[in-house]
């Protein structure tokens, strides 16, 4: 077998719980018979259970379960043996995330009384637009499909684009919300369609406020803080890393330079998007002022350039002299457009999550820097939309993680997407008191809390959050620091927590992060509303002991294994792994200056002796002069094919510079490894690239380097974890 390179050359966990101790669980608070659940793409198809899938979360539970059905976008509901109080649900749930097989899982979501859509303000207006999934097997050829779409409901369909595999349909008049909701309802119940979604509007997760002075006290108050200095004095950031600020868009501001990526405006419509011409490659924010009566009824509001606002708490740059600390000193924001005049869509939004987990976009340029961490600090009231649900998994399928906002309504969390979405960690917002601010969302759906800024008891608003802005009032103006509350900025205290504990573990799947960050929470203040039971989820976020509590990857080496480090060389644009531990001192002490650590690693064995039956040698060879790369291969023939061409400069550095099992021919790993996937340059240079982040491989494939194994997957090695 050759991989690309080569011819370019020529060319469980232990089950703990028991049936019994479930069925003593059970009592007067039990409601709860089934867990939903979505598996990773990669172990099990969405939309079926395989019999390995069904045994492997059997093992999880440590009980036989059943299978109640599936949602429409495949994930699978569990049934369990016995019905189940929610905290042993919440137990068996936890379990099952924290397996790399499952993406997320948790108690599916329940009727529940709220406010009605009138009450809150949303849900009203018009709209005009559908999300749809075809059903598998079904051609989108429009010409005959649109017919009949059309005819189930009343009224002629135009297709407008693609996203991802879910088109978005057109009306050509606008009609009120639960009209267009119960033309979606019809479109669902065709045999040609697996879902349809009515495309609601969003809002930024804001509270009113006015200018205060800057305090941090969200940072480090002993009572309602979140303990950053303790979370500094461990890990600051990691440069690679990519966090996605899905918003308004990001303005210039001297404490985010250096800092903003090129991103992406995905606002669809013009006149939201004030740039005139919709979709484009310019993520500034323009504004989104209106006048009395321009957003279905909204009083009259000056801009307040929330995104900017946002990333400026997940990462304004610290130490430096000027204006405010962000959690994260040295990650790198991506700023993503789906707001403007009047909020967003959810169709924007949609497009927004897939192009930051690095999907590819019809007519988008395809992203580059694929997002670890996505924060939404926006939110509307409705159940998570079919489309909005499969954004996440595809999302946390490509290695992202993805927090939202509660809401600003007062209400049940649950009552309003995408922070009711499975698989989204969504956070609620206390005050500088420790007390739920009296605008946050609340419920069973919350998985934590953050200072999110509030009034405090004499009316006062000195609690609010400080935040990097701008002094225009319509269009932009000049960089300045504002104050506001919201769950919008209680979200990116959670996003920047989690980049500093990827930065300590890059390897962490969204279920173990969520799992640190529930586990490591402080307490709620006595006698304050959070400490009723199922208000306030988990506890108030700790960030010093949430990154101090996240295991270092250098320091999980399996039994045997050793880490196989990865650096990097900007000028060349290459790669370089070693397991060696000198060699990895050499680089620190000497190289530091042109190779830098990327932060990746995996897991391999030193030698033939400590490696399991099967594992194989990984050779090494460099080259010299124009080249200046190296080749790694486990594949004894891609070796001596490297061999042999000693003519074109390549040399034997070592026959084994470790020791690795390998994929099978399908791509797949044996249980307790993740793949290791290797890329190809495919440049003059032959460069390769090894990694097992799944962020990091869409990365290199929106690079058009190229996956380099025979399997098709790209993965050549199966690291152990």
């Amino acid at each position: 077998m050759t991989s690309r390179f080569a011819r370019a050359l020529r060319a469980p966990l232990v089950a703990t719980v028991a049936i019994a101790a479930l069925a003593a669980s059970a009592g007067a608070a039990a409601d709860t018979a089934t867990l939903r659940v979505m598996l990773d793409p990669s172990f099990s198809p969405p939309g079926a259970l395989s019999a390995a899938g069904k045994s492997r979360l059997e093992a999880l539970a440590g009980v036989s379960l059943g299978i109640a059905g599936y949602s429409r976008t495949g994930a699978v509901d569990i049934a369990l043996p016995v019905t189940v109080d929610d905290a042993t649900a919440a137990t068996l749930a936890r379990r099952m995330r924290e397996d790399r097989a499952v993406l997320w899982a948790q108690v599916p979501p329940r009727v529940t009384v709220a406010k009605s859509a009138a009450a809150t303000g949303d849900g009203q207006g018009t709209g005009n637009r559908f999300m749809l999934k075809l059903a598998p097997g079904v051609t989108p050829d429009w010409a005959t499909l649109l017919p009949t779409l059309s005819a189930a409901i009343g009224a002629p369909l135009a297709h407008e684009r693609r996203i991802g595999g879910i088109d978005v349909l057109t009306l050509m008049t606008a009609e009120p919300q639960p009209k267009i909701a119960a033309m979606a309802g019809a479109l669902a119940a065709l045999p040609v369609v697996q879902y349809a979604d009515a495309v609601r509007r969003v809002k930024v997760a804001r509270a009113p406020n006015d200018p205060l002075l800057a305090q941090q006290w969200a940072l480090t108050d002993p009572v309602s803080g979140i303990g950053a200095e303790a979370a500094w004095g461990v890990e600051t950031g990691l440069p690679d890393l990519t966090i996605a600020v899905i918003d308004t868009g990001i303005l210039p501001h001297p404490d985010l330079d250096d800092r903003v990526l090129p991103g992406y405006d995905f606002i669809s419509d013009p006149a939201s998007a004030r740039d005139g011409d919709g979709r484009d490659p310019d993520p500034t924010d323009e504004g989104d002022w209106h006048d009395a009566g321009e957003c279905d009824g909204m009083p009259a509001e000056a801009t307040f350039w929330h995104g900017t606002f946002v990333a400026g708490l997940i990462g304004a740059s610290a130490d430096n002299g000027i204006g405010i600390a962000g959690l994260n000193w040295h990650s790198r924001i991506l700023p993503v457009r789906a707001l403007g005049k009047c909020g967003g869509t959810m169709d924007d939004v949609l497009a927004a999550m897939m192009w930051a987990a690095g999907v590819p976009i019809d007519g988008v340029p395809v992203n580059t820097t694929p997002a670890r961490i996505i924060n939404m600090s926006l939110g509307g009231y409705g159940a998570c939309d079919n489309a909005i649900q499969e954004a996440v998994d595809v999302a946390l399928a490509q290695g992202a993680m993805v927090v939202a906002s509660a809401g600003n309504a007062s209400d049940l969390a649950a009552n309003y997407a995408p922070g009711n979405c499975g698989g989204v960690i969504t956070v609620g917002a206390i005050g500088r008191s420790g007390d739920l601010a009296s605008y946050s969302n609340f419920g069973s759906r919350v998985d934590l809390m953050a200072p999110g800024g509030d009034v405090d008891a004499a009316g006062d608003d000195a609690g609010f959050i400080v935040s990097t802005a701008n002094d225009g009032t319509t269009v932009p103006g000049n960089p300045s620091y504002a104050e506001a509350a919201g769950t919008s900025f209680s979200a990116p205290m959670v996003s920047g927590t989690l980049s500093l504990m990827l930065a300590r573990n890059v390897n962490l799947t969204s279920g173990r992060a969520l799992s640190i960050l529930t586990g490591s929470t402080r307490n709620f203040v006595g006698g304050t509303r959070c400490n009723a039971p199922a208000v306030c989820g988990m506890g108030l976020l700790d960030a010093g002991i949430a990154v101090a509590s996240t295991v270092p990857s250098s320091s999980v080496a399996p039994p045997g294994s050793v880490p196989v480090v990865e650096y990097y060389r900007a000028d060349l644009d290459h790669y370089f792994v070693t397991a060696s531990a000198a060699e990895i001192a050499y680089y620190d002490t000497f190289l530091a200056a042109t190779w830098q650590r990327t932060g990746g690693l995996f897991y391999a064995y030193p030698s033939g002796a400590t490696a399991p039956p099967g594992a194989r040698a990984v050779c090494r060879y460099s080259a010299a002069g124009l080249v200046n790369s190296n080749y790694w291969s486990a594949d004894p023939s891609q070796c001596a094919a490297v061999k042999a061409n000693a003519a074109g400069g390549w040399t034997e550095d070592t026959p084994a510079a470790f020791w690795i099992e390998v994929a099978d021919a399908s791509g797949q790993c044996m249980d307790g490894h993740v793949p290791v996937y290797r890329f190809f340059d495919n440049r003059r240079d032959a460069n390769q690239r090894f990694t097992v982040d799944r962020s990091e491989r869409r990365a290199m494939q929106n690079r058009a380097w190229v996956a380099d194994a025979d399997n098709g997957t790209g993965a050549v090695f199966c690291a152990p974890i």
